[in-house]
C-alpha cells in the first residue's frame, strides 16, 4: 500500500516495492520500498521502512533504520509506522533527517491514532425555567409543585410560556435568569398543582435561565494519505478523496472546551453558534395574558 501510495504522489520516479540495495561494506540490505529519481539534475536514492506494530515506534526502530539507511548512502529516508511513534522517536527522527511518517487509515474504526481537525460550538440553550404562582390568600403549608403538571382549565400553563420564548427568542441576548414575563390574571383563577389540589391565584411570574456552553469535539481525517509526525502535515495525491469522521449534532456528545490551551492547526476549523431547542410549540395552549 506504501509503494501505491508513493507511485502516486511522485509518478515521475521509480518506486519498487521490497528491493535489496548492496551496502559499503558488500552486504546485502533489503529495503520494504526503494524511490530512485532525480532532483535539479541530480540522483536521488530513497528508502522506505515499513513498521506494522501493535505499538509506537521507539528509539530501537529508529536507529536500526539510521544505520541501515547511511550504510547505502540513501539521500532520504522514511520510516513508515502503523501506530504512530514515540515522542523520543520523533526527536530522533529530526535530528537524523528521517520522516516519520503514517498512512491515514481509511477505516477510522482501525486506526491507532488520531489525526483530525477541532470542531467548536458556541450553543445557546434555555436551561431551566421557574414558575412562581401569586395566591389570593397564602397557602397554610407551602405549595410544592412540579412547573410542569400546573394546569388552568385543564391545560398545561408551561406550554404558553415556552411557546413565548420561542415567539422572542431573538430578543434574548444576555445570558443568566431572563426573559421575566409577569401576568396578572383579571379574575382569580384555580390553578392545579397536581391532581388533588387547586389553589386560587391571582396571577404568576415567569423566568428562565439562558445559558451559552462552549464545546469542542476532535473529528477524524482519513484518506489515502501520509501523516508526517515531526512536521504535523498530511500528504495527498492529486485528486484524492479526503474524508472526515460523522458529526453529531447531539451536543451531548461534545465535551467542554478551553481555546487557552489550543493552538490553531493551520487545517480546516469549524465554527458553529448554534440554538439548542429543549421544547416545541404546542397548539392550542391556554392564553394567559388575555385571563
Amino acid at each position: 500500500m506504501v509503494t501505491s501510495l508513493q507511485k502516486q504522489i511522485d509518478p515521475t520516479s521509480d518506486v519498487i516495492h521490497n528491493e535489496s540495495i548492496v551496502d559499503r561494506l558488500g552486504h546485502s540490505r533489503q529495503f520494504d520500498v526503494v524511490i530512485r529519481g532525480k532532483f535539479a539534475g541530480h540522483q536521488m536514492l530513497g528508502v522506505i521502512e515499513c513498521k506494522d506494530l501493535n505499538r509506537k515506534v521507539g528509539n530501537p526502530e529508529v536507529d536500526a533504520f539510521v544505520t541501515k539507511a547511511q550504510d547505502i548512502n540513501a539521500n532520504f529516508k522514511i520510516l513508515m509506522s502503523k501506530s504512530g511513534f514515540s515522542k523520543p522517536a520523533i526527536e530522533k527522527c529530526a535530528h537524523y533527517g528521517i520522516q516519520p511518517l503514517s498512512l491515514l487509515n481509511n477505516d477510522p474504526i482501525n486506526r491507532k491514532f488520531f489525526i483530525g481537525t477541532r470542531w467548536t460550538a458556541d450553543v445557546k440553550q434555555w436551561k431551566h425555567i421557574s414558575v412562581q404562582l401569586h395566591f389570593v390568600e397564602q397557602p397554610s403549608v407551602p405549595a410544592v409543585f412540579d412547573v410542569g403538571e400546573l394546569r388552568i382549565n385543564g391545560k398545561r400553563v408551561l406550554d404558553w410560556y415556552t411557546n413565548y420564548l420561542l415567539d422572542h427568542e431573538a430578543e434574548f441576548t444576555e445570558f443568566g435568569w431572563t426573559a421575566g414575563v409577569q401576568i396578572t390574571f383579571e379574575t382569580h383563577q384555580l390553578v392545579q398543582t397536581d391532581p388533588n389540589t387547586e389553589l386560587l391565584c391571582s396571577g404568576m411570574s415567569f423566568c428562565a435561565e439562558l445559558v451559552l456552553e462552549k464545546l469542542e469535539r476532535l473529528v477524524g481525517i482519513n484518506g489515502t494519505g501520509f501523516f508526517n509526525w515531526n512536521t504535523k502535515e498530511a500528504t495527498f495525491p492529486a485528486g484524492s478523496t479526503i474524508m472526515t469522521d460523522g458529526v453529531s449534532m447531539d451536543f451531548s456528545q461534545w465535551v467542554p472546551r478551553n481555546d487557552e490551551k489550543w493552538k490553531p492547526s493551520g487545517f480546516i476549523e469549524i465554527h458553529l453558534c448554534a440554538t439548542s431547542l429543549l421544547f416545541e410549540r404546542v397548539e392550542n395552549v391556554i392564553g394567559l395574558d388575555i385571563l
